[in-house]
């Protein structure tokens, strides 16, 4: 084999691999993005969504045999163990809690201070949010619902189921009810910290 074709083989062989990572690191950020995803696109992300499969499974598998034609064994097999590494990663990652704890960790100090403003009494029912915190509610509010603070992440098409995050000035109790869409009432299922939790 000439020095030339080898050249193109390994940019072929690169660009395969580089084509596996991109395909299934899209499907990882889809994953994870898929409430926001959702509440943006609506039916769309469902499109969204299996393009991101097809690409990363699509992908690697015409990946896998292009390299085995170009008789690439050693990078087939990576392509293979990278594609494997990936799928496992997507189908064993709980993406909500991943999504949740990423998310109130990276807001911690914005959060604790729209809770502060909540027991002091300044926020209004339906309080607009910080520009940076907006994205993380599906209509960019906080509502009061009785003394909790609650903000929706997402709902249903019809408004009949949802989920989102809760601030409770006291400890909410087994009990404890919160209106999460105009069809549903969740309960506080997962502490989060600083009185926040996960509502559902």
């Amino acid at each position: 084999m000439s020095v030339l074709e080898e050249v193109r083989r390994a940019r072929i062989t690169h660009r395969l691999l580089i084509g596996v990572t991109g395909g299934w690191l899209s499907l990882v950020a889809c994953n994870y993005l898929a409430y926001p995803l959702f509440d943006t696109l609506s039916l769309l992300a469902l499109l969204v969504m299996a393009a991101c499969w097809l690409l990363a499974v699509g992908g690697s598998v015409a990946a896998l045999v292009a390299l085995l034609l170009l008789r690439a064994y050693s990078w087939a097999s990576g392509a293979l163990v990278v594609a494997l590494g990936f799928g496992l990663v997507v189908g064993t990652t709980n993406w909500e809690r991943t999504y949740v704890d990423s998310q109130f960790r990276l807001h911690r100090n914005q959060l604790a201070e729209l809770a502060e403003s909540h027991r002091a009494g300044s926020l209004p029912p339906d309080a607009a949010l910080p520009w940076q915190l907006r994205y993380l509610s599906i209509d960019g509010r906080a509502h009061r619902r009785d003394d909790a603070l609650y903000l929706p992440v997402w709902q249903d098409w019809r408004a009949e189921s949802g989920v989102g995050l809760g601030y409770f000035p006291t400890s909410p109790g087994p009990d404890t009810l919160v209106a999460t869409a105009s069809g549903d009432m969740g309960h506080p299922v997962r502490y989060l910290g600083d009185g926040w939790w996960w509502v559902a």
